[in-house]
Formats: C-alpha cells, structure tokens, sequence
C-alpha cells in the first residue's frame, strides 16, 4: 500500500484531478483528507466541495446512510472545514439533521439553526428523501423562507404519520418533483401539495403513475395544476401513467392529447399512447421538450423520430411489438450520450438481415458502458452483437442469459460477433454454473462472472 501511495503521489496535480473527478466525491474527500498536505490541498478544491452526495446506493438501488463512524468523521472533521465551498447537499432523511446541525453552511445561504430542524433562513434545499412523508416535514413551515427546492422521493405512498401539510407556502418560487417507483396517490399526494406553492413560478414533475381509469393526461394538469397557479411560467415534466383496459372503453389518440397541450407555449409537448393487449394496459406518456432529465424509460416503437436528448444517459426499451433495425438506428440519434441500456422484449424481428447485408447503416453507441439483455429475444443479443449491425465501443459490460448468448455466436465460434464480443470489458452470465474455457477463449480481453438475475 506505501508504495502505491508513493506512486500515486508521484502524479502531477492535473492526472490526480483527473482520477479523482472519476470517483464518488464523498469517498474522495472521505478517504483523502489528512494523507497529506499536498492530498488535502487538492480535494479541497471546489470541484470536490461544491456538491455533496452524503448517503450511498444499496444493491437494490434504495437510499440508504452513511454508516455511523463515517457520519461522524465527516460531520465533525470534514464539513466544518469545508462549509463555506458547499453549495449543494443530497442528503437522506435519517441523517439530515445530524449533517445540517454539524456547521454552518453560509452558501447554502442560511447561518442560524433553531432546535428540531427549525432552519428559517434556508432559502434553496436539494435533497433525497425516502418517502413522501420525509417531504411533507420540509414543508411544515421549518423552512417558511425556502424559495427553492428540489427533492428526490424514493417511494410515494400515504402514511398515518401526522404532519402539517394543509398551509400554504407563499415563498416558495421554484420545486422540483422526482420519483421513479410507480405512485398510486397523484391526486390524493401530490396534487394537494402542488396546491399549496400559489406563488410558484417553475414546477419540475418527473413521475411514474398507475390509476384506475384515466390518464394524467393534458385535461388533468390543466385543471388541476396549471389553472391553480396564477404566476406559472414554466413547467418542465415527465409523465408516464398508467391504467388497466377490462373492457372496451373510448381511448384518447395521440392527436387529441397533443390538442389539449395547444395553448401550452413555453415548450413544445410530447405525447402518445401506448396499447399492451397482453397485459391489459394503457400507458400515457406526456413530457415538455427540451428534456431535461437523464434516463428515459419504458422507450417503446411509438418514441417520436427526430429529438435530441442530450441530457439522457440512461435508457429502457420495453414494447410487444418487436424492435427492428430502423428502430435501434432512432435511438443511437436521439441519445447520443446514453451510457445505460436496459431490452425487455420477447418478440423476434420481422426483418432480419444476412451477417454479410452491407445495406444497413451500422449503429454506433459511442458512449455505452452498460447493456442490460436479460430478458431480451435472442434477435437482439444479435442486433447489438453482429459488427454489421452495430459498433460498439471498448470497455462496455453486458448482462446475458448463457443459452441466448451460446445460440448467437454458434456455440461462441462465429466469427461476425467476434469483433464486439472482444470489446467487452465484463460479461454477466446467467444459467450456468461453471465458465468453459472455450467461452473464455472467446471472450479475450473479458471478465466473465456467472451472475444470478432476479
């Protein structure tokens, strides 16, 4: 360990900002701080300080805190000496307090802390919370004086806890609203919430909703949003809903939802309709363009042609209709960044071409890393994996079940998968035990781990 450290410390400042800028910022600082002077000096930097993720990501991708002696090394070591550079903190609700309580944070533009959270100068707040409760105690009137706030909810669901959630927020300007599991309660939740900002002025709603027999569509946010904030002049959203088709009911098209949204003139809106016969549902996706978030899922055949999302860096493609060639040729267009992939689809292609077809544009992903292909068709395992289909780039790592990958490269001896095979950098396996040297041989330059998939 002493001699890589002398190695590492060997490193012009500009290599080590470098690698540094590539590691999580917390355990930057966390691991760093006091090895020495020079160390020290560096991670202070506000590239480091300005923004501070202070919780971690479990397996199942739940929010969860710091451990305890870690929370107490930053809380009485690191924050106090680095408060004045942080602007942003993403915080996790059982460990908030003890974090805000630890110093003053004079650019996160409140300077006095009043027992229980009672923070009256705290004027902008970015945090991640569990559930939707979390946020209703931000808004009990401990931050009367929050004009900004954006917050990132795990779960929104009711809850028996007694919280003050009926006054209204007269000073809040700006929110944010982001939550990727499925909400129940829209209109018992959030639709009251919004209601209380009635002086908002920008509203952020990035939502996934399941209702029993309408969409929230452009009828619903006008009249339960749009018409009850007089001062609104910009609503960026993505809204995807969801509802249960039983029996033969009227059904808005596209074209009707995009004339609910024409009096709409800060963006342009994006909406349509999507039919899944085989599991009785209806799904609705209604979002403002540009679109400013980063993952976009549940891409389906009806995705519009012709958009840049340069934000994006995570997708999912899901349909029951199969994904043809034209298809993956949209998306590589239209995410030019994207960096995670994710295919459910158990429909083959209808249009299939011969490894040596030289017709079809060759589709590039420059930027992937990770190709999540678990509960794909084994056409496209083959649609990414073919070098006369797709380009891959180095170092990308690919999720597969053994027998889909086995029937693609011809028992891993085709040589027209070969050249993208040998770019990856790890490949998950699921359904076998044991790796065969043979496979291994295939894969040169990989690292190859049986991998068990929910």
């Amino acid at each position: 360990m002493k001699h890589s450290m002398i190695q590492l410390d060997d490193l012009p400042d500009e290599i080590l900002i470098m690698i540094f800028k590539n590691m999580c910022q917390a355990d930057t600082v966390y691991s760093l701080i006091g090895v020495n002077q020079r160390f020290n000096t560096i991670v202070y930097d506000s590239i480091f300080t300005n923004h501070l993720t202070l919780f971690e990501h479990s397996s199942d991708g739940s929010i969860c805190s710091f451990t305890d002696s870690m929370l107490e090394i930053f809380c009485s070591k690191i924050l106090p000496k680095i408060n004045h550079k942080i602007k942003y903190l993403h915080l996790e609700s059982s460990s908030m307090e003890r974090i805000l309580l630890a110093t003053n944070y004079p650019r996160l533009s409140f300077s006095t802390m009043i027992e229980n959270l009672a923070l009256s100068t705290l004027l902008e707040l970015h945090v991640s919370v569990t559930n939707f409760s979390d946020c209703l105690y931000l808004l009990d009137g401990r931050f009367n004086q929050l004009h900004t706030f954006y917050v990132n909810i795990a779960y929104t669901r009711f809850s028996r806890l007694t919280i003050n959630n009926t006054e209204n927020l007269p000073n809040l300007k700006v929110f944010s609203l982001s939550c990727k599991t499925v909400t129940f309660d829209f209109d018992e939740l959030i639709v009251p919430l919004l209601h209380r900002m009635i002086n908002l002025e920008e509203l952020g709603l990035f939502v996934k909703v399941r209702k029993k027999n309408t969409f929230v569509d452009g009828n619903n946010l006008k009249k339960n949003i749009i018409n009850k904030m007089s001062r609104l002049n910009n609503f960026q959203f993505d809204i995807r809903s969801t509802i249960h088709i039983f029996n033969q009911i009227n059904l808005p098209f596209n074209k009707d939802i995009q004339y609910i949204f024409k009096d709409f003139h800060n963006n342009l809106i994006i909406s349509y309709v999507d039919y899944f016969s085989e599991t009785q549902q209806a799904h609705c996706r209604t979002y403002s363009y540009p679109y400013l978030w980063n993952s976009y899922c549940e891409i389906t055949n009806n995705f519009p042609s012709g958009l840049l999302f340069k934000y994006v860096l995570k997708i999912s493609l899901h349909d029951e209709r199969p994904f043809e060639h034209e298809f993956f040729l949209r998306i590589a267009q239209s995410f030019p960044l994207v960096k995670y992939l994710t295919l459910a689809n158990n429909k083959p292609q209808n249009d299939k071409q011969n490894d040596d077809n030289k017709n079809l544009p060759i589709i590039k992903y420059p930027h992937l890393t990770a190709l999540y292909l678990i509960v794909a068709h084994i056409d496209y395992i083959e649609q990414f994996l073919l070098h006369t289909k797709t380009h891959l780039s180095n170092n990308v790592d690919l999720f597969v079940v053994y027998h889909a990958i086995e029937k693609v490269t011809e028992n891993f001896t085709r040589n027209t998968t070969r050249i993208n095979c040998e770019k990856l950098n790890f490949l998950g396996i699921h359904g076998i035990y044991k790796i065969p040297q043979y496979v291994k041989e295939y894969f040169p330059n990989t690292e190859i781990l049986n991998c068990e998939f929910e």
